[in-house]
């Protein structure tokens, strides 16, 4: 019988794990700061790195939703709902925090009520879709994992 040129035994994909999760944070990190360097820094038009964006925004949401799933450890189902609209009106918050800040402050655009209103309600959509899809994915991984131990 052929030796395998690479036997890795637990401790060795151990290793292996979480020096891929060390570099997939320094990824995104880095990522994210190449395109608030481009828009900020750079002025650089949105098209102009919007691929990098949309990639970035995209694996962070799937990585998120893949850790709720697979992990199972949340099941939506135990938590309290004041704690479930808690988390919610604090993420619309940051979002809308962040958004605000982004065209008055680092792009000095002046924004009307009409604009502010339009923003908040945007955000509003986009988190109740986040949190619906990632408190799906939590309880359907809650639920594996407990068909896994019966």
């Amino acid at each position: 019988m052929r030796k395998k040129p690479f036997s890795l035994d637990e401790r060795d994909v151990d290793i292996v794990r979480k020096i891929c999760t060390v570099l997939y944070f320094v990824t995104i990190y880095s990522l994210v700061g190449v395109v608030l360097y481009r828009e900020y820094v750079l002025h650089q038009e949105i098209r102009e790195f919007e691929d990098i964006a949309i990639i970035m925004t995209f694996n962070v949401l799937v990585f998120l939703g893949a850790l709720l799933y697979v992990g199972g450890g949340v099941n939506p189902r135990k938590i309290k709902l004041r704690y479930i609209l808690a988390g919610y009106g604090g993420f619309v918050l940051l979002g809308f925090g962040f958004t605000i800040f982004k065209y008055t402050v680092l792009l000095g655009q002046e924004l009307t009520l009409k604009e502010v209103a339009d923003y908040f309600f945007t955000v509003l959509k986009v988190s109740g879709l986040l949190v619906l899809v990632w408190g799906l994915l939590a309880y359907l991984g809650s639920r594996r994992i407990e068909k896994q131990i019966e």
